[in-house]
């Protein structure tokens, strides 16, 4: 929750992910839905990278209880069964590192990815040590190898949709482009200057415009 300090939208509820990795992608949907967007509440969901991969399953599978939602810097899902195979085992490996390496160098490992360059540093990430264990739970239980290719099925999800990427994050950008048809009421904004990590004042902004 603490990334989304930088979102001053009123009305938004961070959700603490971690709390939930111990759930497969389909029980993790219906808990949130649950939590969130049963008894006619239908709220706009909203996350960033992985949470917006989470997010995607739940539009999936229920795609009657959102009025929207913004989705920055997310993953679909992988058709090459090989190529979600190598993710998986990618996957394992950080949820191993996670759990026996020193927390600095874990942090360190996973800044110098290829997909953060371009991207500042987030300092609240250094307090989720005391958490090692969740956050290995949710690389294996959500590994994007486990996860579905959800193009096909977020055809049914016909509310608003706000997809968000920085300029410099082509691959997210990319898959942004392929999903420009997929949703029904679809807006694409590719963020100047911007890497994957996306959430900022600025497009906090955006996201507030687009709400109103």
């Amino acid at each position: 929750p603490e990334i989304w300090d930088e979102f001053t939208i009123q009305g938004i509820v961070p959700v603490d992910l971690w709390q939930y990795s111990g759930l497969s992608y389909p029980k993790f949907a219906d808990q949130l839905v649950e939590d969130f967007a049963s008894n006619g509440r239908k709220p706009i969901l909203m996350g960033y990278s992985l949470g917006g991969r989470l997010a995607m399953n739940v539009l999936s599978l229920y795609p009657e209880n959102w009025s929207g939602a913004v989705l920055l810097s997310a993953h679909s899902g992988i058709a090459d069964i090989s190529d979600k195979d190598a993710r998986l085992e990618s996957d394992l490996e950080w949820a191993r590192r996670v759990r026996e390496e020193p927390w600095d160098e874990v942090l360190r490992a996973w800044n110098e990815q290829t997909v953060l360059a371009n991207s500042p540093v987030w300092p609240c990430v250094e307090q989720l040590e005391s958490r090692r264990e969740q956050i290995a739970e949710a690389f294996d239980n959500w590994s994007l190898g486990r996860q579905v290719d959800l193009k096909a099925s977020l055809g049914r999800f016909t509310a608003p949709v706000l997809w968000i990427t920085g300029e410099d994050d082509e691959k997210f950008t990319q898959v942004g482009r392929e999903m420009d048809g997929i949703f029904r009421d679809f807006q694409h904004v590719i963020v100047p200057n911007c890497g994957h990590r996306v959430v900022t004042k600025d497009v906090a902004a955006t996201v507030s415009a687009w709400l109103e």
